[in-house]
Parts: structure tokens; C-alpha cells; sequence
């Protein structure tokens, strides 16, 4: 048996939740990772998943050997990384997790240009709005307008995300322009919140800060919805520019209270932790912060 070997075949089946997936992400017959699974828990002599007709779970015995199988293997491949660092080009598998609206409007522009740069690196983007565990997911780098609270992660800003409050002309027509921050909570909100208690919005213009409680019709955790939302006349969004700027410079939607700014937001490349960030992983961050400090 091929310790490593059966160890990787380990954690594609946990991290794909399931013996088909990980035999279609490790383009293997079905049959094979069933049997490395096997072989590695009678090695072992654990069970290490507990296996039924329609899910996979991990025993807790599972869960610690996962752990400690993909940092084995982070290790192996950094190690091998940094063998062929400086003897060739960059090359190797490059997992990238980011949100959905900023994935097609600003990453996806830029992935040909760092694929011209790095022919050999596979890049694997899943874009998604939720806040995915980059470790369980297997990412390389994850992409958020947020940090996230983890001590065995890193946080690199990227950019800023400047955020406008915008509508569309008809509402503004319709409903009334609101001239201060206490008015908006006359309108609906469109936005990342809870409908039932709202939204506590900070505003600032100068050194004066004023704080509205809002509320609307719908929230939603994709910010490309919400303009087309606000663009239909359902009400006031508070957007990345990234999402908005289009159609402001179309003038489908118009600023409100462009004097008074939301507090400030950023870009970040997360990456896990390790005394030698892989070269891969470094140049792409570092591409990323060329590009879009920008933009």
C-alpha cells in the first residue's frame, strides 16, 4: 500500500463527500478509492468513515486523522514546491474560492492575463457567496470583502471595496430623494440583511458620524441581485462600487447621499498559514494586489 497515495485519496473523498466525486476529481475508477479508503483504515486500524447508502461521515478518529493527513501533505507538496522553485516555471493546481459578483466582474478579467504569465499553473475557481472553510474546501487562496476569524489563516488586503448607496431614477421620482442619513429610514432597504430586525448602518461625512436603522423588502447575499433590484425600483442598496458602476455611469442607477460615506471595507486573500507560503501561492496574491490596487 501507498501511504501517501491512500492518504490523498482520504482527504478527496472527505473534502468531495464522496467515493464517486473523489474518484471524478482524482480521475480514478470508483472501485480504487474504495479500496485505498479500505486498506488505509486496516493499516490504521480505525474506522475512519462511517459509510451509508446515501452520506459519508467522519468518525471522530476520522476527523483528527483528516487534520492530520492534509497537513502532511501541505507539507509534502510545499516541500516539493520548494525543490522546483528556481530550477523552472510556476507550475502546479491553484484552488481559488471567491464571491460570486466580484469572481465575474474583477477576477475573472484577470485570470487570462496571470494564465499568459503562468501557462503551467491550473487555476480551479468556485465562486460562491458563502463564507466555504478554506481549509475543508481544500482552497489555496480565498478571496473575501471580509477577514475571517481564524488563527491558522492568513489575511492579506488585496484593494479597498468603496461602497455607495444607490436607486434607481424612477424610485428617487416616485418615492423622494432622502437628504440625510435619518431619512433613509423612511425607504426600504435592499442589502445583506435580516428583514425582521433591519440593518444598523454607520455613515460618515467629515468628522460627523450619524447611525440609521433600516429596513425592506428583501436581502439577499449576492450584491448583483440586489442592483437589479434597486434598478427595478424596490428601493435604496448599499453596493460595492465593483457592482454599481455600470450602471451608474449608464444611469440606471443614481448615488444618494454621495457626501456621506459607509465605513470602509476591503478586498483580502486568505491562505493558510505554514513557514513557507508555496511560490505559487505568493505570486498569485502578488499579482492580485498589482492589479487591483488600481481598479
Amino acid at each position: 500500500m501507498d501511504r501517501i497515495d491512500c492518504m490523498r485519496t482520504f482527504v478527496a473523498t472527505v473534502r468531495h463527500n464522496g467515493f464517486a466525486a473523489a474518484a471524478r476529481a482524482l480521475d480514478v475508477p470508483r472501485s480504487k478509492v474504495s479500496k485505498q479508503i479500505q486498506a488505509l483504515e486496516d493499516s490504521i486500524g480505525v474506522q475512519l468513515l462511517l459509510r451509508t447508502t446515501r452520506s459519508l461521515h467522519l468518525t471522530e478518529a476520522g476527523a483528527e486523522y483528516f487534520d492530520a493527513a492534509r497537513e502532511v501533505l501541505a507539507s509534502l507538496d510545499e516541500a516539493e514546491q520548494r525543490a522546483r522553485e528556481g530550477i523552472g516555471e510556476l507550475r502546479g493546481v491553484l484552488r481559488i474560492n471567491a464571491p460570486m459578483s466580484f469572481g465575474l466582474r474583477r477576477l475573472g478579467p484577470l485570470v487570462p492575463v496571470f494564465h499568459a504569465l503562468h501557462p503551467k499553473v491550473e487555476l480551479q475557481l468556485v465562486l460562491s457567496d458563502q463564507q466555504v472553510d478554506p481549509v475543508r474546501g481544500g482552497f489555496d487562496v480565498t478571496l473575501r470583502i471580509a477577514s475571517l476569524p481564524d488563527s491558522s489563516l492568513l489575511t492579506r488586503p488585496l484593494a479597498p471595496a468603496p461602497r455607495v448607496l444607490v436607486a434607481s431614477p424612477g424610485y428617487l421620482a416616485r418615492s423622494g430623494t432622502p437628504q440625510t442619513p435619518q431619512q433613509l429610514s423612511e425607504h426600504p432597504c435592499l442589502g445583506y440583511c435580516y428583514l425582521q430586525s433591519g440593518v444598523s448602518l454607520a455613515l460618515s461625512k467629515g468628522q460627523e458620524t450619524q447611525r440609521v436603522q433600516m429596513s425592506g423588502p428583501m436581502s439577499a447575499n449576492n450584491g448583483d441581485l440586489l442592483a437589479q433590484a434597486a434598478e427595478a425600483g424596490m428601493g435604496i442598496a448599499l453596493l460595492p462600487n465593483f457592482i454599481v458602476d455600470e450602471a451608474l455611469a449608464a444611469g440606471r442607477l443614481v448615488t444618494v447621499l454621495a457626501d456621506w460615506s459607509a465605513p470602509p471595507i476591503t478586498i483580502n486573500a486568505v491562505y493558510l498559514s505554514a513557514r513557507h507560503v508555496p511560490k505559487k501561492i505568493r505570486t498569485f496574491i502578488d499579482f492580485l494586489v498589482e492589479h487591483l490596487s488600481g481598479s
